[in-house]
């Protein structure tokens, strides 16, 4: 096994206040993976083990240290909700209510109305309705489910890689996933941002 080294760079005072507010959690002694150098670079060593954790922000982390390296690179003090991934309620996609037509060729089709109602589907493609979700699935032969009601949360590409000019050569191994427009699901943020920089191009 092997581990990644996650380099940001934090002033001593601000390295001295994440200990105070992030490492005082019971549950996850971030101590144990966060060391600084002389120039006050706080550097995480986390090892390539997959023992996933639920945060407090929702999120699934692979393991306690990656945890503690989010917290470092962005400021914040997420603590651990508990062992394993986290889940969510989804809400079920019941295509059963929706009108399906048979044409001459032998394929079916569902009957939608122009009603705008959009959800969120598992491929992280928003659907103008469950109707169209369900439709899309009888005309592709999927099998996709509905993550949540509403368009799917798309948080701006510009904004997330700024500071990414060209792609980077070097990205940690963390698990920290981000869903493209593509309907890729990166690993983490400079994966997804080196595949957007490379767009742009």
């Amino acid at each position: 096994l092997g581990t990644a080294s996650v380099r940001l760079m934090v002033g001593l005072g601000d390295l001295q206040g994440l200990f105070h507010t992030v490492i005082v959690s019971p549950q996850v002694d971030c101590s144990a993976y966060l060391t600084n150098t002389k120039t006050g670079e706080a550097i995480a060593a986390c090892p390539f083990i997959l023992r996933e954790i639920c945060g407090t922000d929702g999120v699934t982390y692979s393991n306690d240290c990656v945890l503690c390296a989010h917290n470092v690179e962005f400021g914040t003090s997420v603590a651990k909700r508990h062992d394993g991934r986290c889940t969510e309620e989804v809400p079920q996609l019941n295509c059963s209510q929706y009108q399906t037509n048979m044409l001459e060729d032998g394929r079916q089709t569902m009957v939608c109305t122009m009603i705008y109602a959009p959800v969120c589907g598992t491929d992280g493609v928003t659907y103008a309705s469950e109707c169209v979700l369900c439709a899309h699935n009888l005309e592709h032969r999927t099998n996709l489910g509905k993550r949540s009601n509403g368009r799917c949360e798309e948080r701006d590409a510009k904004d997330l890689c700024k500071d990414f000019k060209e792609p980077s050569l070097m990205c940690t191994m963390e698990y920290l996933p981000h869903c493209g427009s593509d309907g890729t699901t990166y690993g983490n943020r400079c994966l997804f941002c080196n595949a957007y920089v490379y767009v742009q191009k």
